[in-house]
């Protein structure tokens, strides 16, 4: 059985991140900074006859996030794979960006990825590590300056990242989502354009597949949009 580590597996991507993979036979382990969640998902997975346990701490502290990497490595002796899904996400304009919200964005989308895939770099050789970027990550949208600058960096350190770890047959990528039902839109997207959004579950199957697919396979960055635009009135 693989052993795989979830980053913001509270809630959206990264909690149906850990019940698609707990189906697919992968003993998991979450983080979020909210623990309560975190073991109502345990219990889930477990009731379902899955192997979870959960950490919580926040993404941007070695510390707490060196604990979480330690106890998978003490328990199992090794990481097969990194799910990243940690992130923020607040409309802005650029001229209303405040320094402690542009801070809080980078810290949590992209020094929160490089803070947890160098803890787990020493004990994932063989395995995979898969971000969760936005396509807002490879595409501008007004009032995201904070959000895109941290998600494009997201895609560079991922593509960085898979030329390293080639020598240690490390394979990394990055998912693309466009937008998705999660609670990072509560309050800032109508309810009948969320009604109209990606699914966690599906994108996560999207983290499923690249999870199991074949070890003789790289992909480039893998963008996923939802066939009609949710903000268009009339669309379904």
């Amino acid at each position: 059985m693989k052993t795989a580590l979830i980053t913001g597996a509270s809630s959206g991507i990264g909690l149906a991140s850990a019940h698609a993979l707990s189906r697919s036979g992968f003993r998991v382990g979450l983080l979020a900074r909210r623990l309560e969640p975190l073991e109502a998902a345990v219990a889930a997975i477990r009731e379902a006859g899955g192997e979870a346990w959960a950490c919580a701490a926040d993404v941007r502290e070695a510390a707490g996030v060196g604990a979480f990497v330690r106890r998978a490595v003490d328990l199992y002796g090794r990481i097969d794979l990194l799910v990243h899904s940690a992130g923020v996400f607040q409309l802005r304009p650029f001229e209303q960006t405040s320094p402690a919200l542009w801070e809080e964005t980078i810290g949590i989308n992209l020094t929160g990825a490089f803070v947890v895939s160098q803890a787990v770099w020493p004990y994932i050789a063989g395995g995979q590590i898969i971000h969760i970027s936005s396509v807002a990550g490879v595409q501008p949208f007004p009032g995201c300056a904070a959000y895109s600058a941290s998600k494009y960096g997201l895609v560079g350190l991922s593509e960085v990242l898979a030329l390293e770890g080639k020598a240690r047959n490390i394979r990394v990528h990055v998912i693309c989502p466009g937008n998705t039902e999660t609670p990072l839109w509560q309050g800032q997207a109508p309810a009948e354009v969320q009604a109209r959004m990606m699914r966690p579950e599906q994108v996560a199957e999207v983290v499923r597949w690249l999870a199991v697919s074949p070890p003789a396979l790289t992909f480039d960055r893998v963008v996923v949009r939802p066939a009609h635009d949710p903000w268009e009135a009339g669309n379904a």
